[in-house]
């Protein structure tokens, strides 16, 4: 196996995954915006999102894991880095519905139903019944996140089995199986429900065992990429990542375009970050976009639904004012999601990374 590069940061990669929540955001929030889908293949961020995580996990675990890190200490880490906000995104949703009962009655959902909801929430598991519309009803972007955590446990568990010529194996069957699941369902757009749930292992498993192989093989190829040391690669790389979300072919070429996305465009878009050095006075500006990606990403959704509830709760309706409205909600949660990152995200996980460590000290 060959080792990670050698440890640093990623201040392109931060920027791209940045612009790419942002996209999602608008995505989602398109219908107080436009008349029509703002950016409508953002889905395929979800897809992009993996892909970074599996290079960059890679980059920071391979050689960790290699020199006796265990399998508990791994998911400790990915948790304390992740669950926070995940934690604060489902509240959000919880929220929401409990001032929906006092506000609207006519939408009134049962305590139980709601308890429930929120139990299954906070411990990350799906509620696959026809009646819910998504996995995670309190926070729909966390269905992503759930695969996340499901592949981050698949690569610790069998960290020392992925050896290149499995990992490209790995990834070529996740493919065949991804091609079938999106030809049948017209898409790569899916995951996220009941119905869709085991199509969404093959979407994560292609993307995040790729970027895993990627950077694996970066000391092989980086020799053959002096080019990208000059011009604005990382730049014109940021700007195809907008291109390609804001083209949205009809018929059997949607399927086609996915696929040909994150397979060949997407990987190209993270070898060219990883390669190309980053402005020296853009630096602290990629930094920030990667801070408030997963915030942003993780918060949105349940922020769309207590903003537009409250609309409609005073009768308001939102849909009436875009694009200003949407606008609106759009700033608010990143300024709602850069605070979260300050006041509650950094010095939490700050706080949980001693305790870990202390333990790790005494035992």
């Amino acid at each position: 196996m060959q080792p990670a590069a050698p440890r640093h940061v990623y201040l392109n990669l931060d920027a791209i995954r940045g612009v790419a929540a942002i996209s999602v955001m608008l995505y989602h929030f398109s219908p107080f915006l436009a008349d029509g889908k703002v950016l409508p293949s953002s889905y395929l961020a979800v897809d992009l999102f993996f892909l970074l995580s599996g290079f960059v996990i890679a980059h920071a675990y391979d050689r960790k894991i290699e020199n006796g890190m265990g399998f508990g200490t791994c998911l400790a880490i990915r948790l304390i880095r992740l669950y926070p906000l995940y934690l604060a995104g489902t509240l959000l949703g919880f929220f929401y519905l409990l001032v929906k009962n006092r506000l609207i009655p006519t939408e009134y959902m049962p305590l139980s139903e709601i308890g429930m909801q929120l139990t299954t929430g906070m411990f990350f598991i799906p509620l696959v019944g026809e009646a819910y519309h998504t996995i995670f009803p309190l926070n729909p972007a966390s269905w992503s996140l759930f695969f996340e955590l499901i592949v981050n446990i698949a690569y610790v568990a069998v960290f020392f089995l992925l050896s290149r010529r499995v990992l490209t194996a790995l990834v070529g069957v996740s493919l065949v199986l991804l091609v079938i699941a999106s030809v049948f369902a017209g898409t790569l757009d899916f995951g996220m429900t009941g119905k869709t749930i085991f199509s969404g292992l093959s979407r994560v498993s292609f993307s995040f065992f790729l970027g895993v192989l990627l950077c694996r093989s970066m000391a092989r190829y980086q020799g053959n990429l002096g080019f990208m040391r000059r011009g604005w690669w990382v730049e014109a790389a940021i700007l195809l990542t907008l291109a390609v979300f804001a083209v949205a072919p009809a018929g059997g070429a949607r399927v086609a375009y996915d696929l040909a996305s994150i397979v060949i465009v997407f990987p190209l878009m993270v070898v060219t970050g990883a390669v190309a050095p980053t402005a020296p006075r853009l630096a602290g500006f990629y930094g920030w976009l990667g801070r408030i990606s997963y915030p942003i990403y993780i918060i949105h959704t349940p922020m769309l639904m207590i903003i537009a509830g409250a609309g409609k709760a005073v009768s308001v309706d939102p849909f009436a004012h875009h694009p200003w409205f949407g606008i609106l909600m759009a700033v608010a949660v990143i300024v709602i999601a850069d605070i979260a990152t300050r006041i509650y995200d950094e010095p939490l996980r700050r706080f949980l990374q001693r305790q870990m460590q202390r333990r790790r000290a005494v035992a």
